[in-house]
């Protein structure tokens, strides 16, 4: 944001930093209503208010597609290669430097 010329103090900044933000927050409220009418299913599936800080993405937009995802599993014999390959380019490392 480019400064004001004057002396416009540190406070007053802030101040209209934050009126800008609200201004933003509302424009994108009333954009989410817009298309909530299209999608007359997912009314329900979002907050209305802006969500805390912390939340996961999933939790605010209501999908399930995050905790749906199966965690990837690797076996015995894949874990024991990617270790022998993490020790080989190690090896490698120490070996230049040295």
């Amino acid at each position: 944001m480019p400064r004001p010329k004057g002396g416009s103090s540190r406070s007053e900044l802030v101040r209209l930093a934050i009126a800008g933000i609200d201004a933003q927050i509302q424009d994108l409220m009333d954009k989410r209503k817009q298309f909530a009418k299209l999608a007359p299913g997912a009314a329900g599936s979002a907050p209305s208010a802006p969500a805390a800080s912390g939340v996961s993405r999933a939790a605010v937009t209501g999908t399930k597609a995050a905790s749906a995802k199966k965690k990837r599993v690797v076996s015995a014999a894949t874990r024991k290669k990617l270790k022998e390959a993490a020790k080989a380019r190690w090896a490698r490392v120490r070996a230049e430097r040295d």
